[in-house]
């Protein structure tokens, strides 16, 4: 079993996942169902600081997607159409990814510092034999599972958690694999008049058979150097 994770930038990390867990409550209580009305009433001064300072205003999105990805507010579908409606669908869909693979890794890296040992000492013979082939595999693995949308993320945020997956590795493959579905949502974005408009959106407007099975052979395509690799290492057993 790996030691735990440094906690030098944990106290900075669950501060500032704090703070937003707060503010996001607050406005949840003070405006309810009304909060996407709230944030359109604010559409003409944000298209405009993106506009004025876009380098800014694509860091602060990067940094509202890492935590808000993490949290039950504001949702990841919506903030990948608030990507493509203010950056444009090329962009957006690139920011929007950033901040998932980011808020994989933080919540990789909170996990693993709270669970890790719990987990190894309660469950630590189940787990021990999967331990080399989760760290050898993990980045195909996580890859393949962003890369098709069926997938629960929370599930595939308990890789690294429970596994010694390298957080690069962990950074690396989310970012790949929600690449073509942020495209595909920030697309959508994109072709919004008005930010009242994603009330009428669900993921089902995206995630189609149409792109489900393309989705599906990428993720295959994905696990193809793993499979070769356990099957080798099969072979050698033997």
């Amino acid at each position: 079993m790996n030691p735990p994770i440094p906690t030098k930038y944990l106290p900075w990390i669950l501060g500032l996942l704090g703070l937003f867990l707060l503010t996001a409550t607050w406005a949840g209580v003070q405006f309810g169902g009304d909060i996407i009305r709230w944030v359109a009433g604010f559409q003409e001064p944000l298209v405009s600081g993106v506009d004025a300072h876009p380098m800014l205003a694509a860091a602060i999105y990067v940094l509202v997607v890492t935590i808000g990805k993490i949290t039950p507010f504001p949702g990841g579908f919506l903030l990948m159409l608030s990507g493509g409606f203010l950056f444009g669908a090329p962009f957006g869909a690139v920011l929007s990814a950033l901040g998932s693979a980011s808020s994989a890794v933080m919540v990789g890296v909170i996990g693993r510092w709270l669970f890790f040992e719990a987990i190894h000492r309660r469950w630590g013979a189940h787990l021990t034999p999967y331990e080399d082939t989760l760290a050898a595999n993990g980045f195909n693995f996580i890859l393949a599972a962003r890369l098709f949308p069926i997938v629960p993320a929370w599930i595939i945020n308990l890789i690294p958690v429970v596994f010694p997956v390298p957080f690069r590795h962990v950074w690396i493959a989310t970012f790949l694999g929600l690449i073509p579905l942020s495209f595909m949502v920030a697309s959508l974005g994109e072709g919004l008049s008005n930010l009242t408009q994603v009330e009428g959106l669900s993921p089902s407007d995206v995630i189609r058979p149409s792109l489900v099975l393309p989705l599906a052979g990428l993720a295959l395509l994905a696990l193809i150097p793993s499979a070769v690799r356990l099957w080798g290492q099969r072979l050698r057993d033997r």
